[in-house]
């Protein structure tokens, strides 16, 4: 965890309040000599004061040439602030100083900014301060006064009552606050990620009928070229990808039927999965060779109408990887583990970036190849099927894309 350094961030703010701090302490001591009592110690203080304004200078050179810092470093300057004002405090009357209390601010400062482990180290570093000052400066001055040494052993008590009982509720409800925004801001991704699918959705929905009309079409031309030119080599060669687009459009048509009629079948078999996946890429890459392990029995899966078609987005990205890297092979391994479906698709491409990988399935990702909606829907897709998707390098080259899907039942 890193925090970003800005005169509106934590570490401003405290830098901010340390300067004022400085100029009030300069305020008091210098009231204090001249008003109130002469017998301050005028070197050790002034010399603490000035040492704690080099620090500060010292720590606004060297954070400003930086955007963020770390927890440690956050962890660091409060440390700082709670031994200056210590070493102050040890040279003004320990633990009967009224303003001992300000050790509980930088307890309350490291709850709100770092993380548990270092707020109990700032914590612990208040606390033995103000035992220090207690045990070595004030119970001295004060042994032959014990109403005076009974109230300063409450304020001790008292001092840890309220550091223990101030930062944890402080961090408890941090906790909750960070809880909150981190739900907050995964909710809005997730509500841009279903405005783009829409969308998308909405755009491919006019492509397909678009499109449907010059198929047709074409389709009637063919055939008419058929009756006439019946030993036309070119005609036999045209009958292929017709009929394969006809054939693509009415899946099309028949899975926009499903999505808007909100019909979903209740289950799949694995099984028919993997049939309708190995058909699909036959018909599409005839050239790939597609290798196929079931390695466990056939499974039940939840059977949504975007489930073949997104993970045959993975094994059609699977097989243009592999013709960029003019390969020809594809091997999909699936089994049934701890209640889930395991799908893995590996190819023999040239892999991924690795900066472009850890977003590709959740953001738009622009590349030579495509800006990843294909990804994009396949992940939303398994995602409202409670799956998950992953994608990782492989060592040999190649992606290896693995999904996990629940497990609704056995066959």
């Amino acid at each position: 965890m890193v925090l970003a350094f800005s005169p509106q961030s934590a570490l401003g703010q405290l830098l901010l309040l340390r300067s004022i701090a400085i100029v009030l302490q300069l305020i008091l001591v210098l009231i204090s000599i001249v008003l109130l009592d002469k017998n301050i110690p005028h070197q050790p203080v002034f010399t603490i004061i000035a040492l704690e304004s080099l620090f500060q200078l010292f720590s606004i050179i060297m954070y400003r040439r930086n955007r963020e810092i770390s927890e440690r470093a956050m962890t660091l300057q409060l440390v700082a602030d709670i031994v200056f004002l210590s070493l102050l405090l040890s040279f003004l009357g320990g633990a009967s100083n009224a303003f001992v209390s300000l050790l509980l601010l930088p307890c309350i400062i490291a709850a709100v900014t770092v993380s548990i482990g270092y707020v109990l180290f700032v914590s612990s570093s208040a606390l033995l301060a103000y035992g220090y000052l207690y045990v070595a400066v004030t119970m001295p001055m004060h042994h032959h006064g014990m109403h005076m040494g009974e109230h300063l052993l409450g304020m001790f008590v008292n001092f840890v009552f309220m550091v223990v009982v101030t930062v944890g509720v402080v961090a408890i409800l941090v906790k909750r606050i960070r809880e909150r925004e981190a739900l907050l801001a995964k909710t809005r991704e997730k509500q841009l990620q279903q405005e783009q699918l829409l969308a998308l959705g909405s755009a491919a929905a006019q492509v397909t009928h678009q499109l449907a009309t010059p198929i047709a079409h074409l389709n009637l031309l063919l055939e008419e070229l058929q009756e006439d030119f019946p030993e036309h080599p070119a005609v036999a060669e045209m009958n292929s990808p017709i009929s394969q687009c006809r054939v693509q459009l009415e899946g099309f048509r028949a899975q926009t039927e499903l999505l808007k009629l909100k019909r979903q079948e209740q289950s799949q078999s694995s099984s028919y999965v993997l049939e309708q996946l190995e058909e699909l890429m036959t018909l599409q890459y005839p050239e790939q060779s597609l290798t196929i392990s079931e390695q466990t029995s056939p499974v039940v899966v939840n059977g949504d109408p975007m489930l073949v078609p997104a993970l045959l987005n993975l094994i059609v990205n699977a097989a243009k990887a592999n013709e960029r890297a003019g390969k020809c092979k594809i091997e999909l391994t699936a089994y049934a583990q701890r209640g889930n479906w395991h799908l893995l698709i590996k190819d023999q491409g040239k892999g991924i970036a690795q900066q472009k990988l850890e977003n590709l399935g959740k953001f738009v990702v622009e590349s030579d190849t495509g800006f990843g909606m294909a990804l994009l829907l396949t992940n939303a897709t398994l995602e409202r099927v409670d799956g998950e998707l992953q994608l990782e390098n492989l060592d040999e080259g190649g992606v290896l894309s693995t999904v996990v899907l629940p497990i609704i039942g056995e066959l």
